[in-house]
């Protein structure tokens, strides 16, 4: 991301494109304003949009959930082997991970390169969804910029995508409540300008009336626990990929208001990598197309607050995400918890994990079990016992009739009880040299004041 982002950066772009790879020429730098053709449709209300009773475990200290993205499924829908990925990905991957929903954020189709909509495209996307009974409660589309190529009116996407011909909407939010917190979920349509060849380039827009809305659904949300937000754009990515943002009415840019409301993640596609970054204070989150690798996506899990994140494949089990601790986190040195979700249509056998000291590399424990939390969910768990401080690689297996896999994150311990001594010991220093200050000066103030007073007396 550069930094002038908060400034309008228009780009006049000439794309080479070949499949699957983006690559483009900044030939020249001009001054423009972001138009937007169409109208803005109402508000919708979040209770309009209802989330089946799937993708979350809420009972005793179990508070998590979790869903899958997708992005940039528009290489799927001429290609029989990757539409048979497709749908694949709904009658296994989605079947069995029981998400809480499946989020994708743009490029649904190829639009011949950006050179025009392809109304068989369009079809074969709206046909493979309602073959797998997709609805808007479980599946939830953004338009990209592929999708808005040569359609200013988005007459495409209005049509055929199911937030657009079930809402007639570019823009969308909708919450989620549990026992244990309140979850918004923002939609934003990056793509305003798309529609122009000329300016089809790999820039994403937001534009003041955009903008309004977003900072009205912010507002709104303002109180919840979490904050996340999708666009086909990424947040947070080097040049030429960025968003260039006008100012709503407040003034304020897309970035100012993102940060202003603690948005927790912004998750999007566009880029066809996967990356993960954080951007003042921003978890900035980007999966790569879907068809890479025989079939991407992302399943996002979150656990007491707490985000975590795995790339996975389509038919390959098992599959699992550890959902406490997460990578990179700080832990005191005492017994924690493991958490980790895992799945296989065939069943799941054991679930194992072991640490390994990175410092000495060598592991420090035997491999142990983890517990089953209940029979009908993929939850496992267990303790962690850290004892030395230390930076460690958390290992967990887990074992199927598919085979077995390891998914492995970083940890950190350290002893909380010699911070805890070190302030106080601090605290006592400086009490002592207070008390040492006051006892030395004190008594030649004192003394010095009443021959003061004496004086004045005489």
């Amino acid at each position: 991301m550069c930094n002038n982002r908060n400034k309008i950066f228009p780009f006049l772009v000439i794309l080479l494109v070949t499949e699957g790879n983006l690559g483009c020429i900044i030939t020249q730098l001009m001054d423009s304003n972001t138009k937007f053709l169409i109208e803005m449709p109402n508000e919708i209300d979040p209770d309009e949009i209802k989330l089946s009773n799937r993708g979350n475990i809420d009972y005793d200290d179990q508070k998590l959930f979790w869903f899958i993205h997708i992005t940039d499924t528009q290489f799927v829908w001429f290609d029989n082997e990757k539409l048979t990925q497709f749908y694949q990905f709904f009658n296994s991957s989605f079947q069995e991970i029981n998400p809480l929903f499946i989020y994708n954020t743009g490029d649904l189709v190829h639009a011949d390169n950006g050179d025009a909509q392809d109304v068989e495209e369009w079809k074969l996307y709206k046909k493979a969804l309602e073959d797998n009974n997709m609805n808007y409660t479980i599946y939830i589309d953004l338009a990209g910029n592929h999708d808005a190529a040569q359609d200013p009116t988005y007459s495409y996407y209005l049509n055929y995508s199911l937030i657009g011909s079930n809402f007639n909407t570019l823009q969308y939010s909708f919450n989620r409540t549990f026992s244990f917190g309140n979850y918004a979920f923002i939609g934003l349509n990056t793509a305003t300008e798309s529609y122009d060849l000329v300016e089809f380039a790999l820039i994403g827009f937001l534009n003041s009336t955009e903008l309004d809305w977003y900072e009205g659904e912010l507002e709104k949300y303002k109180d919840f626990d979490r904050i996340f937000v999708f666009g086909h754009h990424p947040y947070s990515f080097p040049l030429p990929f960025f968003i260039k943002s006008s100012l709503s009415s407040s003034g304020k840019t897309f970035f100012d208001l993102t940060e202003e409301y603690n948005v927790f993640s912004y998750i999007s596609g566009h880029v066809h990598t996967n990356y993960i970054t954080k951007d003042n204070g921003v978890l900035s989150i980007t999966t790569s197309n879907f068809d890479k690798d025989n079939g991407t996506y992302r399943i996002i899990s979150l656990d007491h607050n707490k985000l975590s994140t795995t790339i996975e494949n389509v038919g390959i089990w098992p599959q699992g995400i550890i959902t406490n601790p997460t990578n990179e986190e700080i832990l005191k040195l005492n017994i924690n918890k493991i958490r980790i979700l895992a799945w296989d249509p065939s069943g799941i056998n054991s679930v194992k994990w072991t640490l390994i000291n990175l410092e000495k590399e060598r592991q420090i424990t035997d491999w142990a079990p983890l517990t089953r939390v209940h029979h009908s969910d993929p939850l496992w768990e267990g303790d962690l016992d850290i004892r030395v401080e230390g930076e460690f690689l958390l290992k967990v297996k887990i074992e199927s009739v598919s085979g077995e896999i390891i998914k492995d994150i970083i940890i950190h311990a350290k002893n909380s009880r010699k911070t805890v001594f070190f302030l106080i010991s601090l605290l006592m220093i400086i009490t002592l040299i207070s008390l040492s200050i006051i006892i030395t000066f004190y008594p030649k103030f004192h003394i010095r004041k009443f021959k003061k007073n004496k004086e004045f007396q005489n």
